[in-house]
């Protein structure tokens, strides 16, 4: 059987197809009463709306493209699980690819999403993200984009991020002053925008507090368990250990306890952990993970709504960086007062 179209429902009820179109659309020509006429008809008669019709004419697709490096991590499943609620609640559909943390599958993702005609895109960057050729692609063919959580600063959009200096300054000055002054870094690559700023906050608080800064208690890599396992292999190896290290992330931090436990010492008797991440995952963890604590919710949202109102925007867009603020919870894993 043909579909049915709104030629047919015209005829069904003597009026013309622009009476059944404006009824469809809700235009405020068309009364009340021969809206519901019609909406009844369409509903009796299996209607389905020409989607492809629709976005040619609008020129608009209601969809938003989001690009995500990993969903394992429980942090980016529950920030694209709140961009899909955000979407979805005002008329947006969502198409999403994972890059799976490799740049030319980024690259891949992007350019297809483009393809595909999104209104708008959300990008997250892998660990390995520094070309940036593609987004210049993205700016010429004039369709908005929002980073969340990594971005790329030096590129003309806007970005949603965590306010990860003043994070980690707040999560040292307790720590510093429960009486800690050995305290060491697992960062992530420097090259990225997070691992960058999370370094560079770390060095600024241990300076302002006045504690000393070692070089070989900094261990870059990457954002993952097997990063964490080996940052602290390689730290037990230089001799004395630092009584607390902070991980640039929970999956570092995971890393961390599992090589900790190897090692036969206890958290936090023997060493303090200390990771970024979000309070439903760090209370997971055995001892219970002190965090500078993320919502990974309010960034989803927040993203979300930045990027459709770019996508709305009939004029010249003014760029937007939005930092939301971490707080720090002790919790289990580093004792609330030094023992040396």
């Amino acid at each position: 059987m043909r579909p049915v179209t709104q030629e047919d429902i015209a005829r069904e009820l003597g009026v013309t197809r622009i009476t059944v179109s404006k009824a469809l659309r809700d235009h405020p020509d068309i009364s009340v009463a021969m809206k519901a006429r019609v909406l009844k008809a369409a509903e009796e008669m299996g209607y389905s709306p020409n989607e492809i019709a629709r976005q040619l004419t609008s020129r608009t697709t209601q969809t938003l493209g989001v690009v995500v490096p990993d969903l394992e991590n429980s942090f980016f499943s529950h920030v694209v699980d709140s961009i899909i609620d955000t979407a979805t609640d005002r008329d947006y559909q969502v198409l999403l690819a994972v890059s799976r943390e490799k740049e030319d599958i980024e690259r891949k993702n992007i350019l297809n999403l483009a393809g595909k005609r999104v209104d708008g895109l959300l990008v997250c960057l892998t660990q390995q993200t520094r070309d940036r050729q593609v987004f210049h692609q993205v700016k010429k063919m004039g369709i908005p984009l929002v980073f969340y959580d990594r971005s790329l600063p030096e590129t003309e959009f806007s970005r949603v991020v965590f306010d990860d200096a003043a994070g980690v300054n707040l999560a040292v000055d307790q720590i510093a002053g429960a009486g800690y002054s050995r305290i060491a870094h697992f960062a992530g690559y420097s090259t990225t925008a997070v691992g960058k700023e999370r370094l560079e906050g770390f060095r600024a608080a241990l300076q302002r507090n006045q504690l000393p800064f070692r070089e070989e208690w900094i261990f870059e890599g990457g954002f993952e368990v097997e990063d964490g396992y080996a940052a602290f292999q390689k730290i037990r190896s230089l001799g004395p250990l630092p009584q607390v290290i902070i991980a640039v992330n929970d999956r570092v931090a995971l890393g961390a306890y599992r090589a900790i436990r190897e090692a036969g010492l206890r958290i936090p008797e023997d060493i303090g952990i200390v990771g970024f991440g979000f309070s439903e995952t760090a209370e997971l963890f055995s001892p219970t993970l002190s965090v500078i604590t993320q919502d990974p919710r309010n960034m989803g949202i927040m993203a979300a709504l930045l990027l459709i109102d770019e996508v709305r925007s009939e004029g010249p867009v003014a760029h937007q960086h939005i930092r939301l603020k971490e707080s720090f919870i002790w919790n289990q894993s580093v004792q609330s007062n030094s023992l040396s």
